[in-house]
């Protein structure tokens, strides 16, 4: 039984079968409404008959009858007798109709020729006349009958009744013929078409069976394989090949975690080892000498520090795709900026850096995370620039965004990595103080604020901008109003390298070339 089920729980199986089933319940409908349409056209038929054999009985017995007029002495009764018995002789029956004729007197007279299934019911007089002026079916124990009787009148009285009868069994079984006919080739079609179905469609799911087996084979140790994409462009073809770009992106997003996963422990062995050896050193000092004891200790608070950094840093990352990354409110652009040179002065970061005043204007955004962002940019541009280059930190107004924009006139970034700048772990240089996360992160809080990042770097300096799209807020102040000035102009001159990252799901990389 339960391989039984487990068989019919295939779709190769089971949509043929439940197919052949509804189609078997359409055709047995198709068979029955069949048979009813040929029954009630045959009815119509020997209606037709009756009514046509009633009005030519009607127009011969006119004619017959003024013929017999022509004798005085003879009876109504017997006249209209005559003139009948004369019309069944020139007008006998057939298989399908009988005409009868029963007069007042109860004599009755019938064409030649009847159907014989009624031969017996009218020697035994239990033919029913049915109701006059009606024609209707009466059921019987012989079988069905269909008649009609009208009344025959001569001179305003009525002598006789005319009955047309006609049996219907001969029509039944012409009709149930041809329904069964017609079921028997419908039976035949539903098979072929049956055959024909569960073929086409163990050829249509075969690439599903390959599906399924690649999904059960697969796992992230081994993203290599691939299910064979068929020929045709239907729904089972899209599928095999979306299911090869999953494979993709997964093989891709499994090779960045083991790289991304091997650059962090790299990038915590070398301050954790480090710190350990220092560890060591300190338990070997001699106690009663300050100085070594100082230095010591100052070497583990900066290796501690860049671990410090480093994690804050990987959380950063990490958190940047949580709905609760950034919280944004309307923030004076004006008001940020001091805020910034403050964090800038607090942090001793300032001699190299100058701030321009920024326009007027609202910004729809998270102010702490926007100032991790940019101090981010001002710390990497020190870290990587030599001393006595120039940081300058300014915001404008282009294409409905806030560029805020951190540009100095050190070396530019080095060609091989440029178009790399924005990922984990990607430094210019063994630089002991850099995470190589700085540029990523800025990334991040730029995506989760629906911004951009762009890199324009050549050999005269290196400009980072930071878009994120404003709002003109309302506030008291008539002079803080928005502004959209130009973009700053392009040094003509200028060989450089612009990149963009600008996705909201995942960094990506886009290059101009600008001179």
């Amino acid at each position: 039984m339960e391989r039984l089920r487990r068989t019919f729980s295939s779709l190769r199986l089971r949509v043929p079968a439940i197919a052949m089933v509804v189609f078997a319940v359409s055709l047995t409908v198709s068979s029955i409404l069949a048979y009813e349409l040929l029954l009630r056209d045959s009815k119509a038929d020997i209606d037709t008959v009756i009514a046509r054999e009633q009005e030519r009985f009607e127009r011969s017995m006119r004619e017959l009858l003024t013929e017999a007029a022509d004798d005085p002495q003879t009876e109504p009764i017997d006249a209209l007798r005559g003139a009948v018995r004369r019309y069944l002789s020139l007008n006998p029956s057939t298989e399908s109709y009988w005409t009868i004729v029963t007069f007042s007197d109860g004599r009755r007279l019938a064409a030649a020729n009847g159907p014989p299934e009624l031969e017996p019911l009218f020697r035994e007089d239990r033919l029913p006349a049915g109701q006059l002026n009606v024609i209707e079916t009466i059921s019987m124990e012989t079988g069905d009958i269909r008649t009609s009787s009208v009344p025959v009148r001569l001179g305003g009285e009525e002598l006789a009744t005319l009955q047309i009868v006609s049996p219907l069994g001969p029509e039944r079984q012409e009709a149930l013929e041809a329904a069964q006919l017609v079921a028997l080739s419908s039976g035949i079609a539903l098979l072929l078409g049956g055959v024909l179905l569960a073929a086409s469609l163990w050829r249509s799911l075969t690439p599903l069976g390959q599906l399924a087996a690649a999904a059960r084979s697969t796992e992230l140790r081994s993203l290599g394989g691939r299910v064979e994409v068929p020929e045709t462009g239907d729904e089972v073809g899209i599928l095999a090949r979306e299911f090869n770009t999953m494979l993709n992106r997964l093989e891709r997003a499994s090779d960045a975690q083991r790289e991304f996963m091997a650059s962090v422990g790299h990038e915590l062995r070398t301050p954790i080892t480090i710190a350990r050896g220092h560890l060591e050193m300190l338990a070997t000092l001699d106690h009663h000498d300050p100085a070594a004891v100082q230095e010591t200790a100052g070497i583990l608070r900066d290796e501690l520090g860049r671990m410090g950094r480093l994690v804050e840093d990987l959380m950063a990352i990490a958190r940047s795709d949580m709905e609760n990354f950034i919280r944004p409110r309307d923030i004076e652009l004006v008001q940020w900026f001091e805020d910034l040179e403050l964090k800038l002065t607090g942090l001793n970061q300032s001699t190299r850096v100058h701030i321009a005043p920024p326009p007027p204007t609202m910004l729809h955004a998270d102010p702490d995370r926007l100032s991790q962002a940019v101090l981010n940019l001002i710390t990497n541009a020190q870290v990587h620039t030599p001393d006595g280059t120039t940081i300058r930190v300014s915001a404008t107004i282009a294409d409905d965004q806030v560029v805020i924009a951190v540009t100095d006139d050190g070396p530019g970034i080095p060609e091989e990595i440029r178009e790399q700048v924005f990922r984990p772990f990607v430094r210019a240089g063994e630089t002991p103080t850099s995470t190589g996360l700085g540029l990523s992160v800025v990334a991040a809080v730029a995506r989760a604020h629906g911004g951009s990042t762009r890199l324009h770097t050549g050999a005269d300096g290196t400009r980072i901008e930071l878009r994120i799209p404003y709002v003109t807020g309302t506030t008291d102040d008539p002079e803080l109003t928005a502004t959209k000035p130009d973009d700053p102009p392009v040094d003509a001159d200028r060989d450089t390298l612009e990149l963009e990252v600008t996705d909201e799901e995942r960094p990506t990389t886009r290059l101009y070339r600008t001179r």
